[in-house]
Parts: structure tokens; sequence; C-alpha cells
């Protein structure tokens, strides 16, 4: 009975003493920090093991791109290992990561089916690891290690450059994040005149949304957060 009584006050000495490093901001680097207890009768040990902390990303529009800032650092738990009891929860880091807009434009959308005439199914941009995506095969999103998954987009590649991450907000469908994986001769051919269209990626030419792709008013509006790859 008495054993018992000084194995939980040695809990409780240990619980104490991590929160008093955890108030004081001191940190406890080692694996495995074991206290003993010896006397003529019984032994025991008591084990306690760091919980690591996870990360946690979250995106800005008012932080200029791809900058970074730790809004919370990250802190160990800790733990007994016999039976899992949580003495200090971890804390997550929180690294904030900038997405701002490099430039807004404006122009026009239209829609194209993967199975247009004379049309493969392959864009024209290679993927980041040097792949070619396929719209029949592969999809019509594309998913982006910043931005996740993405709707692929066609433009003129001496104004969008392959990889271009934009907001796309044509009046119609509602806004969406997409990339530029594709071009075709009418976006060159607007951007010869001075006028920008984009042509917006769909699985089929029969699909039933396609015609909402089209604005040719010359108001939408491209929102661009990344420039290129």
């Amino acid at each position: 009975m008495i054993f018992s009584i000084f194995q939980t006050m040695i809990r409780y000495f240990v619980l104490l003493f991590f929160l008093l490093c955890s108030l004081f901001g001191i940190t406890v680097n080692s694996s495995s920090i074991i206290v003993s207890n010896d006397n003529i009768y019984n032994s025991s040990n008591i084990s306690i093991v760091p919980i690591s902390y996870d990360t946690d990303i979250v995106y800005s529009d008012d932080v200029g791109y791809n900058e970074r800032k730790v809004v919370t650092h990250g802190s160990s738990g800790y733990a007994l290992e016999d039976s899992g009891t949580v003495l200090i929860e971890p804390i997550n880091e929180v690294i904030e990561v900038g997405r701002g807009n490099f430039d807004i434009s404006y122009g026009s959308t239209t829609g194209y089916g993967a199975d247009c005439v004379g049309c493969s199914g392959n864009v024209s941009c290679s993927t980041l690891s040097g792949n070619t995506h396929n719209l029949i095969r592969d999809g019509i999103y594309y998913n982006d290690s910043t931005y996740g998954n993405v709707r692929i987009v066609a433009a003129d590649n001496s104004l969008f450059s392959c990889g271009t991450v934009m907001e796309i907000d044509n009046g119609i469908l509602e806004p969406f994040m997409a990339i530029v994986m594709d071009t075709g001769s009418a976006m060159r051919n607007a951007w010869r005149n001075g006028d920008i269209l984009i042509d917006i990626a769909f699985s089929y030419e029969s699909s039933s949304d396609i015609d909402d792709a089209t604005n040719r008013s010359g108001n939408v509006m491209f929102k661009v957060y990344r420039n290129g790859w």
C-alpha cells in the first residue's frame, strides 16, 4: 500500500517537473527519461518518452509569394511509456507561407475538350518532374505541391509560362484556381493583338458545362499567384 502511494507520488513529481519545464520554456532533449525507485521490497521504473510535434502550413494571400514565417514554434509533448498517458500535449509548429499575387490581368476565356479534333489529350507543358500529363488518362486537374488540385488551362506561354498558377473568375463558373499546362494558336494569336485568352480544359467536347467557360467580354479576371514553375 505504502509502495503504491509512493509510486503515485513519483508520477506526480515527474508531471510537475515537466509542467515546470514547459512553463519556463526548458527543453528536455533525451529520448527517454527513467525515474527509478528501489527499496528492500520492490523496484519500479517510470519511463517518460517525448511526443513529436507536427508542422502545419497555412497559406496567406496577404504575404508575398513563398515568403515563410513561423507563427507558432513547435514543442514536444511527453507521455508515460508504460501506459501511454500523456503528461504534456505537443504543440504543433505553424508556418505561414505567402502566396500573394504577382499581378491581376483581364481578358477572355473559352473551353476545350481533351478529345477535340487533332488533340491527343497530351498537354504541351511537361510537369515539374518532367512527365507528360494526359487530360484523358490523368484528368483535367493537376496536383500541385503548393496549391493542391488545380484546373488545367491553356495560355500563350510567352505571357503565362508553364506552371503559372492563377485564380480565374469569368463571372459564369465559380472562381477557381488554375495552372497553365497547355497552349494553342488561338491564345498566341490573341496575345499578338494585345488580348489575353485562356482556354479551360474539359474532359470531353461534349461536357455539359463547357459552354459556361466562354466569356469573351475581356472582363475575366486572372489573378496570378505564381509565375511559372
